[in-house]
């Protein structure tokens, strides 16, 4: 059976979303000491993993990390045989499209090998307005290049009143994102105003 793991080589975001999943995990910038030693000690223990075929690079959000330090995690984890398909989350399509460069973007086009590895993008966009002309423009860059883009909404009040999600699922097919996956929120105190019951 496959197996998916979480690589988490930064642990600041340009924006802490109110209803993050991973909130706690998070460090003032001056605090945050991403170190490669421990990344690339965590990505030998994948290749040493032969069950494990799918990687999800998270934080924090990995997109504020240099071209060099992307560049490096894709090659050493594209080096590994039984890796088929690496996800990158990010939310810097809202939060800083400019960072979406044409460098960064050749960087992921090197390693998306079709039919032997996927690298793909996974954004949290939680409403239209969210879908901006200069994410747009991002979004754009990185279609262009033969990557696909999904997106995982966090499921909230705000959004869930008539016709907001539709109208969201709509507004990323239209800028070429694929809605992906719905989260409920999870259960800590600061999202309590934010849950939907399940029913």
């Amino acid at each position: 059976y496959s197996q998916i793991v979480i690589l988490k080589p930064v642990d600041i975001c340009p924006q802490i979303c109110v209803y993050c999943q991973r909130n706690w995990e998070l460090k003032p910038l001056k605090e945050s000491k991403p170190t490669k030693t421990k990344v690339l000690k965590a990505i030998d223990w994948i290749r040493k993993n032969e069950n494990i075929s799918e990687v999800l690079i998270t934080g924090g959000d990995p997109f504020i990390l240099t071209d060099e330090y992307i560049d490096l995690m894709l090659d050493q984890l594209s080096g590994i045989g039984h890796i088929e398909r690496i996800r990158i989350g990010s939310r810097v399509l809202v939060t800083l499209p400019f960072r979406i460069t044409d460098a960064l973007v050749g960087i992921l086009r090197k390693y998306h090998k079709p039919g032997l590895r996927e690298i793909c993008i996974i954004t949290h966009i939680e409403h239209p307005t969210e879908i901006t002309p200069d994410s747009i423009e991002a979004i754009s860059k990185i279609r262009n290049a033969g990557l696909s883009i999904y997106n995982q909404q966090v499921f909230t009040y705000f959004t869930s009143r008539k016709y907001e999600t539709c109208s969201l699922r709509l507004s990323l097919k239209r800028a070429g994102i694929d809605p992906y996956y719905t989260f409920n929120t999870k259960g800590k105190e600061e999202t309590e105003e934010f849950r939907v019951p399940i029913a």
